[in-house]
């Protein structure tokens, strides 16, 4: 076994070494990928336009098709990939992507650049065994064959699509291999970048006229107005004069959906009870025109700072924040009670894995019972808040029953004076055509081309 020495203290000119440097973070030290982006960030801050684009397809790709690449070292390697260290495989696997994902690159040049990065690592031994690997691939690419389908169906979709077999098996059970090929492909896609107009500060014409000459393309979202997906954007987003300005907010498609579920009206007083960094928080803030009153609640104190800067960012008015834990019973003294509450759920995030690839090395299947039970303790706490007559919205990144349908089961059989509302009630029609027979929010990657969710909307009726 080889061990590369990683030199993170310097900032990092070569894209290929960034990224090698945030997948060995992400063995070493497990966690979200947008953490050890936002970690590294200093060391690759040097990275040009061109080569920070070439890095982030890199660290997403290598982690999107992870298992799909770890199969074919297998086919070629000399020893288990146990017995390759974790640093050598990293490298193996961005060799691969290229070779296998990236067309403008040379098959040459993907080889050379694995070689040089296992010999900047001062090992040798390791740059020969890249280089032997990964010239055999393209020497013999008949060596790697998938699972047969029809003998072995978990193990060739597991592979051909790169998810988990655990995963791979649940879909296939609900969906059918037909249709969990398209969730997963949908899946491997990169995703747009979607952004929701700011109505407190310009409509969706004057929106897109700003934003023209910023991205290669801009285009309206169909069925959910205000949304928009952003094209090959030539900047950062952060540095657009109308990000800096609050004229919009970063925000897929689906998760707007959920404020329109709700459907605040001015002047009511809603909770956003798990409100993280605020996306919706400020929509349901822009759906009340500014006017009312929104508490918007979580665990962390670091969300809530960042929250409050992306109020003020936006022009939200009417927002304030509070620390709660809602692992643990509130004192319902303390709080007033509310005409709409929301509840988006800690989840398993198995809807946004298209977003956050390395979440699929990382979840189990224990999660999502895990993750159920805490979405039931925090829908328990919730309940005495709100008012008799009103709306309690249930929601989460996940298409998974226990955390869609078996959380709506057991909080109704807790709360009988909870009922599922009407969807003839619901005054926002744009939610009508993501609403199932029963009256749930559904949305799906592979059919409606944005993050999955699912989301319920409760009614207090005494």
């Amino acid at each position: 076994m080889h061990t590369i020495m990683a030199k993170t203290d310097r900032a990092l000119t070569d894209p290929r070494a960034a990224a090698l440097m945030v997948l060995d973070r992400l063995d070493r030290r497990p966690s979200p990928l947008d953490a050890a982006l936002d970690e590294t960030a200093p060391l690759t801050a040097g990275l040009s336009r061109r080569d920070r684009a070439l890095f982030n397809q890199l660290v997403y790709g290598t982690l999107r098709w992870r298992l799909r690449l770890d199969a074919v070292v297998a086919a070629y390697a000399d020893r288990p990939l146990k017995k390759i260290s974790p640093s050598i495989l990293n490298i193996l696997r961005i060799g691969l992507y290229q070779i296998l994902f990236m067309d403008r690159i040379p098959a040459s040049a993907a080889v050379n650049t694995a070689v040089n990065l296992a010999r900047s690592g001062r090992a040798a031994k390791a740059a020969g065994f890249v280089n032997a690997l990964l010239r055999n691939a393209l020497r013999s690419p008949g060596r790697f064959a998938l699972p047969d389908a029809g003998a072995a169906p978990v193990d060739h979709a597991a592979i051909a699509k790169s998810f988990p077999r655990w995963l791979i098996r649940r879909w296939i059970d609900r969906m059918g291999p037909a249709g969990t090929d398209r969730l997963c492909d949908a899946m491997n896609d990169i995703p747009p970048i979607t952004l929701r107009c700011n109505a407190l500060k310009n409509s969706l014409p004057e929106l897109v006229e700003a934003l023209a000459d910023q991205a290669e393309g801009v285009a309206a979202v169909d069925d959910v107005p205000g949304a928009l997906n952003l094209v090959r954007p030539r900047c950062p987003i952060p540095e657009m004069a109308a990000f800096v300005d609050g004229r919009f907010a970063v925000q897929d498609a689906a998760a707007q959906l959920v404020s329109l579920l709700l459907a605040p009206r001015p002047g009511e007083t809603v909770l956003d009870a798990c409100a993280g960094l605020g996306g919706k928080t400020t929509h349901l803030a822009q759906l009340m025109t500014n006017r009312g009153a929104i508490l918007a609640m979580d665990h962390a104190d670091s969300k809530l700072v960042r929250l409050e800067e992306e109020v003020r960012r936006l022009g939200v008015s009417i927002a304030g924040t509070r620390h709660a834990d809602l692992n643990r019973p509130l004192d319902p003294r303390s709080f007033p009670r509310f005409d709409r509450v929301l509840l988006d759920a800690p989840c398993s995030g198995l809807g946004v894995l298209r977003r956050n690839p390395d979440a699929k090395w990382s979840s189990q299947k224990k999660d999502v019972a895990r993750f159920a039970t805490r979405q039931a303790r925090f829908l328990d706490h919730l309940a005495p808040l709100v008012r008799k007559r009103g709306l309690l919205v249930y929601a989460v990144c996940s298409m998974e029953p226990e955390e869609n349908t078996g959380a709506v089961r057991t909080f109704l059989k807790n709360h009988p004076n909870f009922v599922i509302s009407d969807p003839q009630t619901i005054e926002e029609k744009t939610v009508h055509p993501f609403l199932d027979q029963d009256g749930f929010l559904r949305t799906f990657p592979h059919v409606h081309h944005m993050d999955g969710f699912f989301a319920a909307r409760f009614r207090r009726i005494y």
